[in-house]
């Protein structure tokens, strides 16, 4: 009995023999040696961009609609370019100018090439225009955007008046609005992912393209020209310069005196 009352009690210390007690020693893995120095929290700047999903979105309703309603026209519209006959078709079947595939695809082309611009400003210029950011940025884009589209056509019938050639000046137009409509839904296929993959390498794609298409209707527009006899090839494309090429070398110049005068 003596030697029963002698023995240690394991239960008080709460281990078995099985298990004895783990025994610590020192970790081979240290704290870093660096000394904490001064920190700032610095403000996240939240940037709301859920209007560019609204208009996109906004876009790819108008789209579905007229294709609902006007397959037959669209189709007509993408062949136009490809022959000459498509476009008689075209011209048999209505006046573009006045039907509501051209309202719905040319309120695309506009809000979609100034998104294209607003995007080059964000992720390669980021220029600060007076000052104006987000939707105001976008809005004056797309203000001026439609204000050369509005004196550009209005120049043209203009002109179409004082050389008596409406019915080339038609036709000129004509193939203006149906390059305009084409590069809307072509350029917005493009911009979904420019604008969320914030990629430069689709932004530089998306420009190659929107650039033959450009090429591709100055060269239809002086095939349309060229059929006008009683003017010689020279004043065609002294015209077509004036009016194409012209006002893009004007507004690249504009934005390059802008951009140094940030820069001094």
């Amino acid at each position: 009995m003596s030697r029963i009352h002698n023995a240690n009690d394991t239960t008080l210390s709460l281990q078995s023999i099985d298990l004895p007690q783990a025994e610590y020693t020192s970790s081979v893995f240290t704290s870093h040696l660096l000394t904490p120095g001064t920190f700032r929290a610095r403000e996240h700047p939240q940037i709301n961009q859920d209007w560019i999903l609204g208009m996109l979105i906004f876009c790819f309703i108008l789209l579905a609609w007229t294709q609902v309603f006007y397959s037959k026209r669209i189709r007509q519209i993408f062949r136009a370019p490809l022959s000459k006959r498509f476009l008689n078709q075209l011209v048999r079947d209505g006046n573009l100018f006045n039907e509501r595939v051209t309202l719905t695809f040319g309120l695309v082309y506009l809000l979609v090439v100034s998104l294209l611009l607003y995007q080059l400003n964000e992720q390669l210029w980021g220029l600060n225009f007076f000052g104006l950011r987000n939707i105001t940025l976008f809005l004056a884009i797309l203000f001026l955007f439609f204000g050369y589209w509005v004196i550009k056509f209005m120049l043209i019938r203009f002109l179409g008046v004082v050389f008596k050639t409406r019915e080339t000046t038609f036709n000129y137009l004509l193939n203006l609005l149906i390059f305009c409509l084409i590069t809307g839904p072509v350029i917005l296929a493009f911009l979904v992912f420019i604008i969320y993959l914030k990629s430069d390498v689709l932004l530089f794609c998306c420009l190659i393209v929107f650039s033959l298409l450009f090429i591709f209707r100055v060269m239809r527009g002086f095939f349309i020209g060229s059929g006008l006899r009683k003017f010689s090839y020279l004043f065609l494309f002294v015209y077509l310069c004036s009016l194409e090429i012209l006002p893009l070398l004007v507004l690249i110049k504009l934005l390059l005196n802008f951009m140094h005068s940030l820069n001094m």
